[in-house]
């Protein structure tokens, strides 16, 4: 009896595991039946996470690498940037344009006009009055009296109607009066403020000029004319004679000093 108990629990045991391996074979036969995404749901039912990807490159959550899209960000200051050096490079050809349709302008005004450049004018003028002046051709270029193309001589200077000469030695008053004398003329005497412009720039030092009180209490023109224009600077020092400094403002480059001093000085001759 026991013989076939033993023999029948084989039999039933055998049966088992035949049934256990035919229903495995059965579950591999559909698992291969299934699809890719089947497959995927039942092993998330089965509790694990398996894929069927060959690479991970090919899918991205079981979508194909070329369908994905990709968002670049980009810099909106690159572009205002950009913007602006084309705004630049625009502009700086738009003036050198204009600049060159100035020109053009001016030359072909000059042209149709017959005006001369500055500079041409200039040397052409120097030019002439460095020519010997004579009554016709004074008249001929200028259109002014004789005298005023008489020539002053070497080293005086003309200004206006006046020729004026600014020594460089140095001579008390008196005797600068009588040098002034002997080259044709006097001291000078400055009537207006056109003259004392003109020989406060021509020199730097300190000049006689042509006013004293030597003989009387108030100062006076060698000329006898008035004196109705006044250019004090500091009149402090004492004197009899009147000097004009050429590096004081020329509102206020006379100052009194002592006759007996040593200085240059400044003639006039018409």
């Amino acid at each position: 009896m026991e013989s076939n108990k033993e023999v029948e629990v084989e039999l039933e045991e055998i049966a088992t595991v035949e049934e256990d391996k035919e229903k495995e074979d059965q579950k591999k036969e559909t698992k291969a039946a299934l699809s890719p995404n089947d497959f995927a749901a039942e092993n998330v039912e089965e509790g694990y996470i398996n894929s069927t990807l060959n690479s991970p490159s090919e899918h991205e959550y079981f979508v194909p690498s070329s369908t994905r899209s990709y968002t670049v960000n980009k810099d909106p200051s690159l572009d205002i940037l950009r913007k602006l050096r084309v705004y630049r490079i625009v502009s700086l050809v738009l003036l050198v344009i204009c600049v060159l349709l100035l020109i053009m302008a001016l030359v072909l005004f000059m042209k149709l006009t017959g005006t001369r450049p500055c500079q041409e004018v200039e040397q052409t003028t120097r030019s002439l009055w460095e020519q010997k002046c004579s009554l016709e051709r004074c008249q001929e270029l200028y259109q002014v009296p004789q005298r005023l193309c008489s020539d002053c001589g070497k080293g005086w200077l003309r200004f206006e109607n006046t020729c004026y000469f600014l020594s460089q030695n140095r001579l008390t008053w008196q005797q600068s009066r009588k040098e002034c004398q002997r080259k044709g003329g006097d001291l000078a005497v400055i009537t207006n403020e056109r003259v004392q412009m003109y020989l406060n720039t021509k020199g730097n030092l300190h000049y006689w000029i042509g006013l004293n009180h030597l003989e009387t209490n108030e100062w006076t023109w060698i000329n006898n004319t008035a004196l109705t224009v006044r250019y004090w600077g500091d009149v402090s020092f004492p004197g009899q004679c009147a000097i004009l400094a050429g590096n004081e403002p020329p509102e206020r480059s006379w100052r009194p000093s002592s006759c007996s001093l040593y200085l240059q000085y400044i003639c006039q001759k018409m």
